[in-house]
């Protein structure tokens, strides 16, 4: 009878030992579940991958970016593997983040091989360089390098870790040393109206003079600013451009004939491009090539000014007829979606190149948002002051209004990514 007692005791114990482990077992199987989507979450998933077409250079080459020509953008190490996507007679195509980067075909070898991949591939951000910059293959100073950015340039960045930027370049991580790059604030977007000699100004409502737009071009010539597009301002915004440092966008609202006048000779000068947003039933308001009148009332484009203009002004969205306020409103916000759509279908038909839209008096919601993306816009550009970053929509890109009252040191301080707000 005591053995069967016994027995029994240790039948019970057993099971309450394997009940316990089994507990266990769960719950060490949901703590790392818990781990592995928290790893998701953060964005840092690194898998083992074989791929077809690998790369390894027997020597470090340049990488170019496509543009206008071939820019240099920086240097890939020798004896560090790379995934490429594709290649012609002359180069090797692989990605930097989102963006097609080439390599000369020079010393190397291109065979089957299985890399450490890093899946994550959404832009985060923008990082600046100051001076050429080491990416190294880990998140250790002492690694190995991988790659080397140039100076003065604005990279895309796909993550942070802790000290630490990453980026994707051939399928695989790169880390960069948050302390030896700035984190990129944006770029510079300036929006201009109306221009005319000090001598002629009544107001400085909407106005700037045409010597202190002439002081401010002639900075950014000094300076080697770029001007941009804005197709490149929305490639850069999603992560697949790569510009300089020394970089900005000269806007003009509302299609003023004072701008072909004063602000079309200078920019030719200097050989800036600008966009034009265009109210487009204004520009039926006149016929042919219009006399410049500085005293008379506000003159706007004609469609023959919209042909002759064109090898310096982009031109862009600002409604067909919904440049009104009501209430101190813009009447925009009293129409529906499809009422917004129809008015900037008209608007388009008279700057078919058009991919942006400036919201009249920067009145816009969500509707006008929807509407702009029915029509196929990309970008709203409002006149909420600050840079144009990846931070915010598309639909919501900040700029910085130019008039008289506004000094020049607030304009140097603005382009070059100094400006601070509350």
């Amino acid at each position: 009878m005591k053995k069967i007692y016994m027995n029994g005791l240790l039948l019970v114990g057993l099971i309450i030992l394997i009940i316990g482990i089994n507990a266990k077992w769960n719950s060490s199987v949901g703590d790392s579940s818990k781990a592995f989507a928290q790893t998701v979450q953060k964005g840092l998933l690194v898998t083992e991958r074989e791929f077809e077409q690998v790369l390894t250079l027997q020597q470090r080459q340049p990488i170019y970016m496509k543009g206008d020509s071939f820019i240099k953008i920086g240097e890939l190490e020798a004896n560090q593997p790379v995934v490429i996507i594709g290649q012609d007679e002359a180069y090797y195509e692989l990605r930097l983040g989102k963006i097609k980067a080439f390599v000369r075909k020079e010393q190397a070898i291109v065979d089957r091989k299985k890399l450490t991949a890093f899946v994550h591939t959404e832009r985060l951000a923008a990082i600046k360089t100051l001076q050429k910059t080491v990416v190294y293959t880990e998140a250790d100073l002492q690694s190995a390098a991988l790659m080397h950015l140039e100076a003065d340039y604005r990279y895309p960045i796909v993550h942070e870790e802790k000290d630490w930027y990453i980026v994707k370049i051939g399928e695989r991580p790169g880390y960069i040393y948050k302390q030896s790059v700035t984190l990129d604030e944006g770029l510079p977007v300036l929006v201009y109206h109306h221009i005319l000699p000090k001598s002629l100004m009544e107001t400085t409502n909407s106005t700037i003079s045409l010597e202190a737009f002439e002081q401010q071009m002639n900075y950014l010539a000094d300076n080697q600013f770029k001007t941009l597009t804005t197709q490149q301002l929305y490639d850069y915004l999603e992560g697949r451009l790569i510009v300089p440092i020394h970089a900005v966008l000269i806007t003009f609202d509302d299609g003023l004939l004072s701008t072909r006048e004063y602000a079309y000779p200078i920019l030719k000068q200097y050989g800036f491009t600008a966009l034009q947003h265009i109210i487009s039933s204004r520009t039926n308001k006149a016929q042919g090539l219009q006399n410049f009148d500085a005293t008379g009332p506000l003159q706007f484009f004609t469609a023959t000014d919209l042909a002759e203009l064109a090898d310096v002004f982009q031109f862009e969205a600002h409604t067909y007829d919904l440049h009104s306020l009501h209430n101190g409103q813009g009447i925009a916000l009293e129409n529906s979606k499809e009422a917004i759509i129809m008015d900037l279908q008209r608007n388009i038909e008279q700057v078919p190149n058009a991919i942006s839209l400036a919201y009249p008096y920067g009145h816009y919601n969500e509707q006008f948002i929807a509407a702009a993306k029915e029509v196929g816009l990309l970008i709203g550009f409002t006149t909420k002051e600050g840079y144009a970053n990846m931070s915010s929509s598309n639909y919501e890109v900040n700029r910085f209004g130019m008039t008289e009252k506004r000094s020049f040191e607030h304009f140097t301080t603005y382009v070059n990514g100094e400006m601070m707000w509350p």
